[in-house]
């Protein structure tokens, strides 16, 4: 019965998460760990690690772990090969709705290391001098090894994964370990890992036979939470003639002052959930051809001598997207004068939207038609560039989704810093101020940034409490408690061009 199950898991599990666009996220939605099919990881192995996540768990130290020994591991996504914390960061954004705890990748030439609202720092300094080898040996000490460290480092305990394994290190610590040391508990492991790869094993045939029905791998939470952020929304006819009223659009960013001692920029950001601090990269930035909304061929090289902040766009997109081009006008807005040595660049990220009219229709709506050049193309033109920069962009059920990925690029062409978006309106200034900082530091004689946020989160305004805001058209509008009852909608101004909205409330209101 366990060579069955054993077999089974390994034939049925392993190719459904190799064959998606991201295998570690499809399977650390449901899973504390994902080990990629090339490790060489045996089962007895991955039971293991994976008992010991689970006492880190119990013990209140959660952690997910994903396992990469290959490219082919990575998915669609093998640009971040040798890239382990640029993964770990893409992996968190891909699990956040589902997963918000601490997340470690392991690679053969190092780690990366994701909790979203709290620094990393801490811990690549925990993780400093663990060797990893690409062996099968070497990726399973490394990661037990990493693991307990990070939860020493916690204050928390925890029992080295067990060495029955012929082909794990010797356990470090006591001769004899908490999982060798009585056949009783033994017993107990080998029941709870026979429950657990039985309910692998259904779980696999759930998603065979969903394959099947749809015609499709992608049997995904991930899909079904990350659209919350990630999707965009069609364009939807609006009616001929009708009125649409002045919508009152507020943004409200109540900064106050505070007695608490200052906090540094390095901590704000380690700390603010929708700012990305940026993951350094290294190497030429891959240079491509494509048609801007003119219709004129552009190439990346051509703005060597000039810093390039590149954007991967749906032309679509009425969620995320407008809030990244809007930190990029900002940007180049902060650096004065300087911002003329700063080019941006747009890719379009929507397999279903890539005429030049779809290029020219978003950069018209936001404000961008002569700020930027947004670039598209055939689709398989396209595909290359997105496979070249690890950008994931497909059409899932009629809807769209894509890395919401901002690359820096120097004036060497050299990829400084990538930056994975976050869905936040409060924090669009602050992050057009990192992107007008990291070009500041790429130019020459490093022009001033006229700007000086604080990467705090903005703290929101809740219902209990009042406020004055600047009404459309002039006035004022207060918000806050009242005698009478009162709605207030909060959409952007572009939502105009997608949407009736506007115009059903002012039938309501009559």
């Amino acid at each position: 019965m366990v060579g069955l199950t054993l077999a089974l898991t390994a034939g049925a599990v392993a190719p459904l998460a190799s064959a998606d666009g991201d295998p570690g996220s499809d399977v650390l939605v449901f899973q504390d760990l994902f080990v990629g099919s090339d490790a060489g990881l045996s089962v007895q192995q991955q039971l293991q690690l994976g008992g010991m996540l689970k006492a880190a768990a119990r013990a209140g130290f959660p952690i997910r772990v994903a396992i990469i020994a290959s490219p082919f591991d990575l998915g669609a996504v093998t640009g971040l090969w040798h890239e382990p914390r640029t993964y770990a960061r893409f992996l968190g954004l891909e699990l956040s709705l589902a997963y918000k705890q601490r997340l470690l990748v392991v690679m053969p030439n190092g780690f990366g290391f994701n909790w979203p609202g709290h620094p990393s720092q801490p811990a690549y300094r925990v993780l400093a001098g663990i060797p990893v080898r690409s062996s099968a040996v070497g990726l399973f000490a490394a990661t037990e090894t990493a693991v307990a460290r990070l939860a020493s480092a916690a204050a928390v305990k925890l029992p080295a994964a067990s060495t029955a394994a012929s082909s794990a290190s010797p356990a470090r610590g006591s001769p004899a370990s908490p999982a060798t040391a009585s056949p009783r508990g033994q017993s107990t492991d080998n029941l709870v890992g026979i429950l657990v790869l039985t309910f692998l094993v259904l779980l696999a045939v759930l998603l065979v036979l969903r394959r099947m029905s749809a015609g499709r791998i992608r049997a995904r939470v991930r899909v079904l939470t990350r659209r919350a952020t990630l999707l965009t929304q069609r364009r939807l006819a609006i009616p001929s003639g009708a009125l649409l009223i002045a919508a009152i659009v507020v943004v409200a960013v109540i900064a106050t002052r505070s007695n608490a001692p200052a906090v540094s920029d390095a901590q704000a950001l380690g700390t603010n959930p929708y700012l990305d601090p940026g993951t350094v990269l290294s190497g030429q930035a891959p240079d491509f051809t494509l048609s801007d909304q003119f219709g004129q061929q552009v190439s990346l090289h051509d703005f060597r001598g000039k810093v390039v902040i590149l954007a991967f766009n749906d032309s679509e997109c009425t969620t995320m997207c407008p809030l990244m081009t809007t930190a990029m006008l900002q940007a180049k807005g902060m650096l004065g004068k300087a911002g003329s040595r700063v080019q941006l660049l747009g890719v379009d990220a929507n397999p279903a939207a890539i005429s030049l009219e779809d290029v020219w229709s978003y950069s018209e709506l936001h404000g961008m038609l002569h700020s930027w050049h947004f670039l598209t193309g055939t689709l398989p033109e396209l595909k290359q560039v997105w496979r070249k920069y690890a950008v994931e962009a497909a059409v899932e059920q009629g809807q769209i989704t894509h890395t919401p990925a901002l690359f820096v690029i120097d004036p060497q062409g050299r990829k400084a810093k990538v930056y994975i978006t976050q869905m936040s309106y409060t924090a669009v200034p602050q992050l057009g101020q990192l992107l007008a900082r990291e070009a500041s530091s790429l130019l020459p004689n490093h022009p001033t940034v006229h700007s000086n946020l604080s990467y705090s989160r903005v703290q929101p305004t809740t219902p209990s409490q009042r406020a004055i805001l600047p009404r459309a058209g002039g006035g004022t509008v207060r918000l806050g408690p009242g005698k009478s009852a009162r709605l207030f909608l909060f959409f952007a101004t572009w939502d105009q061009e997608t949407s009736g909205l506007a115009g059903q409330l002012d039938a309501l209101n009559r």
